[in-house]
């Protein structure tokens, strides 16, 4: 049987790398820092999966095994594991990747010794330089004869993953701590051309060949309309995001967003993005953003607002990428403003972006966060509909 290694046993790592791998017919092993997660993974041998589809609004039971965990602390099991890999899979953040290299390291050299196969490495984290972050991570101390293997035969692949998988609850009866929900979205591209050995046979896996375009786009529309329904649905008292979609006024605003970034990413990625791709992308957002079954809250999607906005993030980087498409991002200036309103007590980022504005005004605040300057045209779009919000806010 062949076998893939897991990085990471959270939400997508078991809510959606975990299934792929098993409907392919693969031993997943999985490598966690929680003690407990793998002991329950050890004792159990599977858990459950409940799909919640947005198309039939019906839910899926599926029950995963063929599985194991490994503590990332156990580096002689973790070497073995990754040296007899058929694929690898991360969904560790991105901010963790450099705190795995040495197990990924270990595994190469050991691979290096009995000249395996080449192998690929597919990083769920959502983000451009996720691969560059690991793969300089892993090469960094390497010797010239393993560091020229390593190019050769491992691939560092940056993949887009749009599942949604809300935070755990306890709405559905199921007593089982490994039990995870998740829309049923099954796709995941990534960069083709970073493979170095035989793509896996996985349904929904596709290789694209401009991987920033895709990388963007899921940034700029995804993660911008999922910000959107956070932000202004919070404004409006909502709790759950699909609200809004019953809100015609705020609607506007994100149909508007949405409007002006599908239209900059069809002119900035002019040969790689089409209109009848993003109009099926669009498509996608409304079914499954509006989908009732998920019950994801504003404040988990809205959680980390001061990360959300910075330069190159969903919120300021789609309005720069309108700007320099010479498309004024006026309704993407207005979710901007809603999340610099954000202020949700239980959100500790929330919090302090609020400290920052009382104490030094939203202008410099918005300077210090976004790098936008408020004399600019969006700058001052921003604070306008800033100001406009936190009045009705008060009411």
């Amino acid at each position: 049987m062949q076998k893939a290694v897991q990085f990471g046993a959270g939400n997508i790592g078991r809510g959606f790398m975990g299934q792929l791998f098993y409907e392919a017919g693969y031993e997943t092993i999985f490598v966690d820092v929680s003690p407990d997660i793998v002991l329950l993974i050890n004792e159990k041998k599977q858990y459950p999966l409940r799909l919640l589809d947005a198309r039939t609004r019906s839910e899926i039971d599926l029950t995963i095994d063929r599985i194991r965990a490994i503590d990332a602390d156990k580096v002689p099991d973790v070497t073995e594991a990754v040296a007899n890999a058929d694929v690898i899979g991360t969904a560790v953040g991105v901010g963790n990747l450099v705190s795995i290299a040495p197990l990924v390291i270990s595994g190469i050299q050991l691979r290096f010794e009995r000249s395996a196969r080449p192998v690929d490495i597919y990083l769920c984290e959502n983000t451009l330089t996720a691969s560059k972050i690991l793969k300089d991570a892993v090469m960094r101390d390497m010797d010239e004869p393993l560091k020229k293997w390593t190019e050769e035969n491992i691939g560092f692949v940056g993949t887009i993953v749009a599942r949604m998988v809300p935070s755990k609850s306890d709405r559905f009866g199921v007593d089982d701590p490994l039990f995870v929900t998740a829309d049923s979205f099954h796709a995941l591209p990534y960069d083709g051309n970073a493979v170095r050995g035989t793509p896996p046979a996985i349904e929904g896996i596709r290789a694209v060949d401009n991987f920033e375009a895709e990388v963007t786009r899921k940034l700029f529309t995804y993660n911008l309309g999922h910000a959107a329904l956070a932000y202004l649905g919070y404004l409006r008292g909502f709790t759950y995001v699909h609200e809004l979609f019953e809100d015609a006024a705020l609607l506007t605003y994100f149909n508007g967003a949405l409007d002006e970034i599908s239209e900059a990413l069809i002119v900035r990625f002019s040969k790689d993005l089409d209109r009848e791709s993003q109009d099926w992308v669009r498509a996608d957002i409304n079914l499954r953003f509006s989908n009732p079954m998920i019950l994801d809250t504003v404040y988990r999607v809205g959680r980390d607002p001061i990360r959300k906005l910075g330069p190159h993030d969903r919120l300021v980087g789609s309005a720069r990428l309108c700007l320099e498409q010479e498309i004024f991002p006026e309704n993407i200036a207005v979710v901007c403003a809603a999340a610099f309103c954000y202020d949700y007590r239980k959100d500790s980022e929330a919090v302090r972006l609020q400290k920052m504005i009382k104490e030094s005004g939203i202008e410099r605040t918005m300077m210090e966060v976004s790098g936008v300057d408020p004399e600019s045209e969006l700058g001052s779009k921003i604070v306008s509909s800033y100001l406009k919000l936190f009045e009705k806010k008060k009411k």
